[in-house]
């Protein structure tokens, strides 16, 4: 619990933080998969916008619990609402509000600075794996879901920020386009 609480408050010394970061994600039963590269700026408590290609090909924002995902060369827009049974699984609500992250998920301390999730039901994710940098904030995050697909994150060059350089944390649609979600 003590590097899950580190995190939380190193993510609220800031307004926001912006860092580099790279993605790989590893289809169940392989080796290596699809990477991605971009910029993510991210928010206490629930705000994050994952900018990836340059030029950005994708972006995919958070803002409280609505998810948008654009994709500027399908082109397309989805957007999803997280209902209260999706977040309770999601790692990121324990990260949020660590005391009360034993609620949904056991919190593992890493050897060194790190610390596992691994959900208390069966649900979106097998486990979580957060290894912190000297300034408490994410080097690395490995997510794996109950199939046993890897995705993998890494960061660096952590810093401080200000709100997404456009104001909005969740991307605009394609010009002419709608987006297809799933909200009432």
């Amino acid at each position: 619990m003590t590097a899950l609480g580190e995190l939380g408050q190193a993510l609220r010394r800031s307004e926001s933080w912006q860092a580099d970061y790279h993605q790989e994600y590893i289809a169940a039963g392989m080796v290596s998969g699809e990477t991605v590269a971009g910029i993510v700026v991210a928010a206490w408590p629930d705000r994050a916008i994952f900018r990836t290609g340059d030029p950005v090909v994708q972006v995919m924002g958070l803002d409280g619990r609505v998810v948008r995902l654009v994709d500027h060369e399908l082109p397309s827009c989805d957007e999803h609402v997280i209902d209260d049974d999706e977040w309770a699984r999601v790692p990121l609500a324990a990260v949020l509000d660590p005391s009360q992250a034993l609620e949904h998920f056991s919190v593992l301390d890493l050897e060194g600075r790190g610390f596992t999730l691994v959900p208390t039901e069966l649900g979106g994710v097998d486990r979580v794996t957060v290894e912190l940098g000297e300034d408490d904030l994410p080097l690395e995050v490995i997510v794996v879901d109950p199939q046993g697909a890897t995705n993998r994150l890494r960061f660096n060059n952590w810093k401080k920020a200000k709100i997404p350089p456009d104001g909005s944390w969740l991307p605009d649609p394609p010009v002419g386009l709608e987006c297809s979600t799933d909200a009432p």
